[in-house]
């Protein structure tokens, strides 16, 4: 009756329930951002574990082992390695958890079966992880933009070029370097332009004003293109430091490596889900195909006058 009676005056009702579903509905508008929670903690951790991390390797490796005090780099230089860091690996978790969905629907046979509850309440946080990694990356923009401004780069700048001149020596143009340092940064505009657009239709105003499948595009296509083009941008950085035995300060890896790894297992992951035999199965599945057992697809015949399973 009281549904009915809301319907009358216009308004869209929704069954909840008994009455004992009260207590969570009255608690609900008075809850303080719920989806956010688990993004903005794993954003925390993961951005308090990486500058423990970075400093160590920078500021105190510096310190102990050759006696330099590089504290300053805290404020900059550290900040803008923590970030992109971060950045990147909330944008890869964005995708990771629809490709290991796609995965357990593969397994199961069936796109009817509920998923776990930490995958479904992952799922569900998706564009909290994603709007996090685009606020961070956009921080990192900013960061980039006044590395010229800073009093240690003109230092170091001046120096060179001084220490050039009183060997009146010159630097040849290196055309492998001027492409190396040109892709490094056109990956980075193109991916952070790109996930711009993804930031812009998560926007209920704009995805309501396209179809499902616009949106779809737009979130999974173009989603996973930001993602391998923030990662190449990512490895063109690193290119081969890896290679380097300087690299590694007390035998630790540099924090763009470790930064790879999410990135790297999800487009992996997914490379193998576009192939055309696992796709077409995917599809099929997503499409309402569903795989039955064994004992029910085994065909039956008749012997003897007694049915018997093949």
């Amino acid at each position: 009756m009281v549904k009915d009676i809301a319907q009358n005056l216009g308004f869209t009702a929704l069954d909840k329930g008994s009455l004992q579903a009260a207590v969570e509905l009255e608690d609900y508008p008075l809850q303080l951002f719920p989806m956010w929670r688990l993004p903005v903690a794993l954003a925390a951790g993961l951005i308090v574990f990486f500058f423990l991390y970075l400093l160590t390797r920078s500021v105190i490796y510096a310190a102990v082992e050759d006696g330099k005090d590089t504290s300053f780099k805290i404020m900059v230089t550290l900040a803008n390695k923590v970030i992109p860091i971060v950045s990147l690996i909330m944008l890869a978790l964005c995708y990771l958890p629809g490709v290991i969905a796609g995965f357990l629907q593969l397994y199961n046979g069936t796109k009817y079966r509920r998923f776990p509850n930490w995958l479904d309440r992952w799922m569900l946080c998706r564009k909290q992880l994603g709007l996090l990694a685009l606020a961070l990356a956009f921080l990192h923009v900013l960061y980039t933009l006044i590395i010229p401004l800073r009093y240690y780069v003109g230092y170091r700048l001046n120096s060179e070029t001084i220490a050039l001149i009183k060997q009146n020596k010159t630097k040849p143009l290196d055309t492998t370097m001027v492409w190396f340092t040109d892709t490094y940064f056109v990956t980075g505009i193109m991916g952070f332009g790109f996930f711009v657009l993804l930031g812009i239709t998560s926007l209920p105003s704009v995805s309501n004003s396209v179809n499902w499948r616009e949106f779809r595009f737009i979130q999974s296509k173009l989603g996973h293109l930001t993602l391998l083009l923030c990662t190449a941008h990512t490895l063109l950085y690193g290119w081969d430091k890896f290679l380097k035995p300087s690299t590694y300060k007390w035998y630790l890896p540099p924090g763009f490596m470790l930064s790879l790894i999410v990135p790297c297992v999800v487009l992996v992951l997914k490379f193998v889900l576009i192939t055309p035999c696992v796709d077409r199965a995917v599809t099929r599945i997503r499409q309402g195909w569903e795989r039955k057992p064994a004992e029910q697809s085994a065909p039956l015949t008749l012997r003897n006058g007694a049915v018997e399973s093949d």
